[in-house]
């Protein structure tokens, strides 16, 4: 076996590894900069298990009406004081929206902009900022993923 012979092989045998590393990275999920972005699916479960969580979203497009159930997924109760949809959507509660461990409530945003047309899906960047109710420490969640849905009639 020649010098020549044996670059060639092991030129080959590197080729087939890289090949098979790129498409087992392709099956587990890829590079980040190639996904489509955030599924319905994967946001709910992200937004179902937040320190605040959304569960469940609603979008109008005839209203102009956004509506959230929030629920504290923390073993304290907080008081709610703002929440801010990228969509330019904002409520401030002045005083604090009081929210016990476990319970949730309905949030109303009304004259927001967003989406067009139903069946069109909407994405948002969602900021919450709340209070804890016993020592007032204030904090802030900026959801890592947006709230993905789909835009109602």
């Amino acid at each position: 076996m020649g010098k020549g012979q044996a670059a060639i092989e092991y030129l080959i045998i590197l080729a087939v590894v890289v090949i098979i590393a790129l498409i087992v990275i392709g099956v587990i999920g890829g590079f980040p900069g190639m996904t489509r972005g955030v599924s319905e699916r994967d946001s709910a479960a992200y937004w179902a298990s937040a320190d605040v969580g959304i569960t469940r979203y609603y979008m109008s497009a005839t209203l102009n009406k956004t509506q959230l159930v929030v629920r504290n997924n923390r073993l304290f109760q907080i008081n709610l004081t703002n929440i801010t949809l990228d969509g330019g959507g904002s409520l401030n509660y002045t005083t604090g929206v009081g929210i016990s461990p476990g319970s949730a409530i309905v949030v109303n945003f009304t004259n927001v902009a967003g989406c067009a047309t139903a069946g069109q899906v909407d994405s948002n960047i969602i900021v919450i900022t709340y209070k804890d109710a016993t020592y007032g420490t204030a904090y802030t969640f900026t959801g890592e993923k947006p709230l993905v849905g789909t835009c109602q009639t």
